[in-house]
């Protein structure tokens, strides 16, 4: 299974079986969303590390237009501040930004840049209703039907929150895990990385622990991987390891590609065209494969003696 992920300092393809990877860009800042278009690859560049010293009001983000090879992207910027992206997506020919900071999302469209704030107007269940701003914390979508459901992170209880995919109008909300990344539908039930758990949760009452940081889910025919990260303070969080946990269907765990030294895993997505890759001038590594994850190993702060190839 090869994927795209995204980390606090690169943008990867990473073969999931071997632990073979490319680095397909660095120098951005913190990489998170991936989004395909046809043929190309959007990814969302903050051009600024969590650790950075550029006050979090003073972002601007970017997004990179890659064509299938990646070779140099086409820079796309907003009329407007880009803060605190997260996930990304392409859905009714448009690309649809969350900008966590500013509780609000991004529309590019063939005509322009939009901006849409969503209200809910379920009963309030922000734990910092203080703030004027990255209260909800809006950082996940999962488009199905006539629905856009959106994720509220919350910073603690979080919502799936839907509206009307024309409109936009609010329609419903769920409680659905906490401090709560990525959304998909598994049969009728909805999932999401529970990430200060270290769990999987579903409304069906299915979990399933991961450990750390889970954020970054994807899938292919036969695997499920999903992206590990440290629990750290927010200084740390660029200079930790972090690790792709890859399961089988039925998410039996294989093993875990260990990603030393890219801090943070921000995003994944299923690469099926590794050809259009291949001849050309990305740097190449091996990331470990290790049989079990410790606190350590995300840390940094010592080698692991679980890996699988000794």
């Amino acid at each position: 299974m090869n994927v795209l992920a995204t980390t606090s300092q690169s943008l990867l393809l990473v073969n999931c079986i071997t632990g073979d990877a490319r680095v397909l860009h660095r120098g951005a800042g913190l990489y998170y969303g991936i989004a395909q278009i046809g043929s190309m690859y959007a990814v969302a560049a903050r051009r600024r590390l969590v650790s950075s010293d550029v006050p979090r009001d003073d972002e601007r983000g970017c997004i990179l237009i890659f064509d299938r090879a990646f070779g140099s992207p086409q820079i796309v910027e907003a009329p407007f501040a880009l803060r605190d992206i997260h996930q990304i997506a392409w859905f009714d020919d448009r690309l649809w930004v969350t900008c966590s900071f500013d509780d609000r999302i991004a529309i590019r469209t063939r005509a322009g840049w939009q901006q849409w704030v969503p209200q809910p107007l379920a009963p309030a269940r922000v734990e910092h209703a203080e703030r004027t701003n990255d209260r909800y914390h809006f950082n996940s979508f999962h488009v199905v039907d006539d629905d856009i459901a959106l994720l509220a992170h919350n910073h603690g209880a979080s919502d799936l929150h839907f509206f009307d995919r024309r409109t936009r109008a609010w329609r419903r909300s769920i409680p659905l895990g906490r401090h709560s990344h990525n959304v998909w539908l598994d049969g009728d039930a909805y999932v999401t990385c529970s990430s200060i758990e270290g769990r999987l949760v579903s409304t069906s009452g299915w979990t399933l622990e991961t450990g750390g940081f889970p954020r970054g889910v994807c899938f292919d025919g036969e695997h499920r991987a999903v992206g590990i990260s440290a629990l750290s303070e927010r200084g740390q969080r660029d200079f930790t390891s972090a690790a792709i946990a890859l399961y089988d269907r039925s998410w039996r765990l294989r093993h875990y590609v260990h990603l030393e030294r890219e801090g943070m895993v921000l995003d994944l997505l299923h690469y099926p065209d590794v050809a259009a890759i291949d001849g050309r001038a990305h740097a190449s590594s091996c990331f470990p494969l290790l049989a079990t994850l410790t606190d350590a190993d995300l840390v940094g702060a010592q080698g692991s003696s679980a890996d699988v190839s000794r």
